[in-house]
C-alpha cells in the first residue's frame, strides 16, 4: 500500500450516468495523488459495467447478492411494505423504523457483505453516492472507525419524499463524518443535522475534453444524456419541432442511451411525438459514444429538458468545449449556479417549450451573441478543473 491510505468509493452501478462519470474522475484524481483506490457496487455485479471512466488499473468489486433472499427476509420485506404503505397513501413521512426495516429487509446480505470488508479496513476511507449506497455504508458503518463522506446526486426534495426519506434521513445520515452537496439549494433542503455536516463541491470538468472550440458552426442542435423521463425529450422534440418552422436547415441529435424499461418507454414517447409533429426526417437518435465531445464540438448549440438534474455534468462538458448552452433552470439549482443567463447560456423554465424554441432561434440568429455565450462559457473549464475539485475532496477526507 502506497504511504497514504485507501479511499473506497462506493456507488450502486456503472453504467455511464453522470454520477458515475464523476466518482471514477474523482477516484482517478485520488489515485494520481497517491491514494490505494476501490470502487464498489452495491447494486451490480462487478462485471455489469458501461461506459467505464475509472482508469483500468482501478479495481472494481461488488458486494452485489442479486435478488435472491431467505423465505425469512422475503417475509420481512412484505411486512415493512404493509408497515409503511399506510403512511405512503397519505402523503406522510414514513417513521424511521418502519423504513429501515423495509431497506434492511431488502440489502441486509449486501449490507452484512460491506460491514465485513471495512471491519477488515478501519483505515479506510469510504466515499458513498446515491441510494440505495449511501443508506447502506451508513448502516453497515455503524460503529466502526472509518471516516464517510457521503454525497446525494439528485433532487433531494424527491428523495425526501419517498419512504427511505426525510425521516430515514434524518436518523441515519448523520452518522457520516461529512456530506456533499452539489449546490446551495439542495444543501437547504435536507435537515438541519445533516446539512450542518455539508459543504458545496461542484462536479469537476474532465480534463480530457477537447480544446475550447470557437468558430463557425454546423446546424445541429445537441443534447447527449443517459436517456430517463428526468430529461423530458418531448419537451425538446417540441421546441425544435416550433424553431424548424423557421429553420429548416436544422438537425436535432439526441445522444444517448436508455437503461430500464422505463427508460426505453420515454424516448418512444420522444419518437413518437416527433412523428405526430412531422419532422422525424430532422431528428437523428443516436447511441452514446466514447467520442461524443468531438461528434458535436462544431454543433451549433447543447439544448437540455431536464425536469430536475443534480448538476448536469453534459452541460458542464458542453460548456467547456465552447458550445453554446440552453439549459432548464431546474431543482436543484446546477445549472442556476453555474449560468449567467444570457452571458455563457441560456436558463428557461421547465416544462416551457416555448421558452426553449425562442433561446434556440436567439442563439440561431445571433451569431455575435452565440459566439460570446461560447467564449464566456469555456471559461468554466478553468473555475471547476478536476485537480482543484479533487483538492476539496481530498480535504474533506
Amino acid at each position: 500500500m502506497s504511504g497514504k491510505k485507501k479511499i473506497l468509493m462506493v456507488m450502486p452501478v456503472m453504467k455511464g450516468g453522470g454520477a458515475e462519470r464523476v466518482a471514477s474522475l474523482l477516484l482517478n484524481e485520488f489515485a494520481r495523488n497517491g491514494y490505494t483506490c476501490e470502487f464498489l457496487l452495491t447494486s451490480s455485479e462487478k462485471n455489469d459495467v458501461i461506459n467505464r471512466d475509472l482508469n483500468s488499473d482501478i479495481p472494481i468489486t461488488s458486494v452485489y447478492a442479486g435478488k435472491k433472499n431467505s423465505l425469512f427476509f422475503r417475509v420481512l420485506e412484505i411486512i415493512a411494505s404493509l408497515l409503511c404503505k399506510p403512511f405512503e397513501m397519505l402523503g406522510i413521512n414514513v417513521p424511521a423504523p418502519f423504513a429501515f426495516l423495509s431497506f434492511y429487509a431488502q440489502y441486509h446480505t449486501e449490507i452484512k457483505a460491506l460491514r465485513e470488508k471495512l471491519k477488515n479496513e478501519p483505515d479506510t476511507k469510504i466515499v458513498s453516492f446515491l441510494q440505495p449506497s449511501v443508506p447502506m455504508t451508513l448502516i453497515a458503518a455503524k460503529g466502526l472507525p472509518n471516516r464517510i463522506v457521503i454525497s446525494e446526486r439528485g433532487d433531494p426534495k424527491r428523495l425526501l419524499k419517498k419512504r427511505y426519506g426525510y425521516n430515514f434521513v434524518k436518523k441515519y445520515y448523520q452518522r457520516a463524518d461529512a456530506v456533499v452537496f452539489q449546490t446551495n439549494d439542495a444543501k437547504a433542503a435536507y435537515p438541519d443535522n445533516v446539512s450542518s455536516k455539508g459543504t458545496v463541491i461542484f462536479n469537476p470538468i474532465n480534463d480530457k475534453l477537447p480544446e475550447a472550440y470557437h468558430g463557425e458552426r454546423e446546424k445541429n442542435i445537441t443534447t447527449f444524456c443517459r436517456i430517463s423521463r428526468q430529461k423530458n425529450l418531448p419537451v425538446l422534440v417540441q421546441a425544435f419541432a416550433d424553431f424548424h418552422k423557421e429553420f429548416s436547415d436544422y438537425r436535432l441529435k439526441i445522444i444517448g442511451e436508455p437503461q430500464n424499461d422505463d427508460d426505453r418507454a420515454h424516448l418512444a414517447e420522444a419518437k413518437e411525438l416527433a412523428e405526430k409533429l412531422l419532422i422525424t426526417d430532422f431528428i437523428d437518435f443516436m447511441p452514446f459514444s466514447s467520442e461524443v465531445h468531438n461528434l458535436i464540438i462544431h454543433d451549433a448549440m447543447y439544448v437540455n429538458s431536464s425536469d430536475y438534474e443534480g448538476m448536469s455534468n453534459a452541460m458542464l462538458e458542453a460548456m467547456a468545449i465552447g458550445m453554446p448552452v440552453v439549459c432548464t433552470d431546474c431543482p436543484i439549482g446546477g445549472a442556476n449556479a453555474v449560468i449567467n443567463n444570457n452571458e455563457n447560456g441560456i436558463l428557461t423554465q421547465v416544462g416551457n417549450a416555448e421558452e426553449m424554441y425562442q433561446a434556440m432561434k436567439k442563439i440561431a440568429s445571433d451569431n455575435d451573441f452565440a459566439d460570446k455565450l461560447s467564449k464566456n462559457a469555456a471559461e468554466i473549464r478553468n473555475n471547476l478543473s478536476l485537480e482543484n475539485t479533487a483538492k476539496k475532496w481530498m480535504e474533506l477526507l
